[in-house]
């Protein structure tokens, strides 16, 4: 690529950089510049919206000789927070703000106060927040769900950094669902001083919309002496919340409906519609990740969605898996009437063998033997069509081989109970079972399935993506045995590259109404269209040495996606994170390439996948990342997590009780290792008096839960 001219502003490249957007009717708002400490400029955030109200939110920033469409890569500490050069030693005194979005912050800029961000909702876990260290702070979170989220993710932040948090009360200020300070400032027009400091605040630790069940500090005697319980900590890491931006923008009105509908947080059904997209892409097109090498990943996608029985998790994987449904019917009518002409064809083909059969012994007795055979050389039998399927939810190796050759772009496996599925695959006997799906995630093959006494079936290519449910303690459970190293350590549980685990809102309503049916109809709409693409219409390039057709990134694209993959891989080289994590970020770069070719085809853009399409499934990858420590926490809690558990089962454990007592009953999530662990927690911070009982032989160890006084 030719360098740009040096004359190029920030302006003018988010003018370049989203023109693709711009066509699509999205208009340039805003280009926020963050800067570091001293000024200097690091790079812009440009913020475009459409006459539907669809927000669209990309960095740029200056690499080498020209202006991209990338951040530059965090430092360890985290990403910079915006508004750092309002940060001067002189300002110390001075609270510092803390809101949510670069527009906040400037509006209460320009009234001359301290303000900064991380900026959208979901981004407090990545952010640098060390240089507010010892500050006092106030915290203005937006009036929803997310805002008070993120409200409580930062105010725990800071307070560990050693500054005095307070939050402002969003919701006590009257301001609509999602208002934030910029709407407040416009319905108190002239507000100085006095009115900021007179707003209402909340406690720092009742923003948070918990998953975890905290406990209540009390006090009790233990040996005579006065004992205060000290509460544990919380059983699981924040996770950020999900952005509908990162969807295709023909997809979002349908998943915030339906989301809606449910009253379920937007991941469960955000993630399963991606996962469907996907498995409707499949094999028919890959994407091309280097420039000479032959890496190309097809569009297979692994997916959970982690929830309580009472979340909605099957429900919210309903939407998807219904506009699978129908395109499966919609090709049923023709493969029926294919197979009504196959069977007719079948029947006159059988016609013929008889008359061929009678001429043949005419010939012979002729003494025509070359007639005879001649007369017998017919036509080879006809194939019945092949049933059209999309989606299987219970099918073995053997089924799963035939569907996958009758349907060689793959299928969509839906599991309303994804643990029954995982514990079958870890049990004896199954270990080819294993190595099959792994293969499927892969989606390339071949793949020879060789039984005694079912003979062999040749697949030409595996490629299954999964979508299912899990509940926190099966999943717990679970995790703890595939990270310990053995059978269950190869990667299968790190292939759910799009597991989330998110926090449910406490609120609930009542909704019944119409489904938004235009969101519904070009939700479909995209459906139909990427289940008959055109590869000549899209522009895919096809090769000898490869197995299916193939985009490529465009230059600058394939810039942004060198950087930001050697950066992930120097971090895991670095051997901070222990193995199974590592395992699971190590599968990052192929994640982003298949999300980044989803949301190109779902885009209905053609030709070489863009910067815009890979900036934004790069941006799924933080939010990815901080779902994935969350459910792998129950490895490295040291026992936090199975203390809750236990605790739960107080009252079918009576108030004294062993170890043996806890593990023999089976309870999920509390074998034998992880009571003791739950045990040792529970007496370290106070909660259990362990005593030892005389059994006349070794004593018996018993715990008594500490009552309330």
């Amino acid at each position: 690529m030719s360098a740009l001219p040096k004359m190029e502003t920030p302006q003018d490249a988010a003018l370049r950089l989203l023109r693709g957007a711009i066509r699509d009717g999205f208009v340039l708002q805003t280009l926020h510049e963050y800067r570091d400490l001293d000024g200097t400029p690091l790079y812009w955030r440009a913020r475009a919206k459409n006459a539907a109200g669809d927000k669209l939110i990309r960095p740029i920033r200056f690499l080498g000789d020209r202006y991209v469409m990338s951040e530059p890569p965090a430092p360890k500490n985290g990403k910079p927070l915006y508004g750092l050069h309002l940060l001067e030693p002189a300002s110390e005194s001075k609270s510092a703000w803390i809101v949510e979005g670069e527009s906040c912050a400037d509006a209460l800029a320009e009234l001359g106060l301290i303000a900064v961000t991380s900026g959208s909702a979901s981004s407090a876990e990545a952010a640098d927040w060390s240089v507010l260290a010892g500050r006092s702070c106030i915290v203005w979170p937006d009036n929803d769900g997310p805002g008070m989220a993120y409200a409580a993710t930062v105010a725990k932040k800071l307070t560990h950094l050693g500054c005095a948090v307070k939050v402002i009360g969003a919701d006590q200020l009257g301001l609509p669902e999602h208002g934030d300070c910029v709407d407040w400032l416009s319905e108190n027009p002239g507000a100085g001083p006095d009115a900021f400091l007179a707003l209402p605040t909340v406690l720092a630790e009742t923003a948070s919309i918990e998953t975890a069940r905290p406990f209540v500090s009390y006090g009790s005697k233990q040996n005579g002496t006065f004992v205060e319980f000290r509460a544990l900590p919380s059983e699981l890491p924040d996770v950020p919340a999900f952005d509908l931006s990162l969807l295709p923008a023909n997809m979002r009105a349908w998943v915030e409906d339906a989301a809606d509908g449910l009253q379920v947080p937007p991941d469960f059904c955000a993630i399963p519609a991606v996962c469907a997209l996907a498995g409707t892409i499949g094999r028919q097109v890959g994407i091309a990740l280097k420039v000479h090498e032959r890496w190309i990943e097809r569009c297979v996608l692994w997916a959970a969605i982690i929830g309580r029985p009472s979340s909605g998790k099957s429900p919210a994987m309903r939407p998807a898996q219904r506009m699978l449904t129908r395109l499966e019917v919609a090709k049923r009518k023709q493969w029926e009437e294919d197979c009504r002409a196959a069977a007719l064809d079948m029947q006159v083909l059988a016609a013929e063998r008889s008359q061929a059969k009678k001429d043949a012994v005419k010939a012979i007795k002729a003494g025509d033997r070359a007639g005879a055979r001649a007369a017998l050389e017919l036509d080879a039998e006809p194939e019945m069509p092949s049933e059209p399927r999309l989606v299987v939810n219970d099918a073995t190796v053997e089924k799963l081989g035939e569907l996958l050759n009758g349907n060689p772009r793959g299928l969509v496996q839906f599991r309303d109970e994804l643990a029954g599925w995982l514990a079958g695959l870890d049990r004896e006997g199954r270990e080819a079972d294993r190595g099959f799906w792994l293969e499927c995630w892969n989606g390339q093959g071949p793949y020879t399935c060789d039984r005694i006494g079912r003979g062999t079936v040749r697949i030409e290519a595996p490629a299954v993506s999964i979508l299912g449910g899990v509940q926190p303690g099966k999943l717990a459970e679970y995790v703890r045995g595939a990270v310990k190293g053995g059978f269950g350590d190869d990667g299968l549980m790190q292939r759910f590259q799009l597991a989330v685990y998110p926090d449910v809102p406490a609120s609930w309503r009542y909704v019944d109404r119409m489904p938004s049916l235009s969101a519904e109809r070009s939700a479909l709409q995209t459906f139909q269209r990427l289940d008959s693409l055109s590869i000549t219409g899209i522009g895919a390039e096809q090769s000898e040495f490869v197995d299916v057709p193939f985009l490529r990134l465009a230059p600058d694209a394939q810039e942004i996606f060198v950087e930001w993959q050697t950066s992930l891989m120097l971090r895991l080289r670095a051997g901070d994170e222990p193995p199974f994590m590592e395992s699971h970020l190590a599968k990052y770069p192929a994640l982003a390439g298949r999300l980044a070719l989803v949301l190109h085809l779902a885009d209905n853009e053609r030709g070489p996948i863009g910067a815009e399409a890979l900036a934004t499934a790069l941006d799924w990858i933080p939010y990815l990342e901080g779902h994935a420590r969350r459910i792998y926490a129950p490895a490295t809690d040291n026992g936090i997590g199975a203390a809750y558990l236990l605790n739960a089962k107080r009252k079918e454990l009576g108030s004294r009780f062993t170890a043996r007592d806890v593990y023999r009953k089976g309870w999920a999530g509390l074998d034998r290792d992880s009571t003791e662990a739950a045990i040792d927690v529970l007496l370290e911070y106070g909660h259990l008096d362990e005593h030892m009982a005389e059994t006349g032989g070794r004593p018996l160890a018993q715990f008594v839960w500490r009552n309330p006084v």
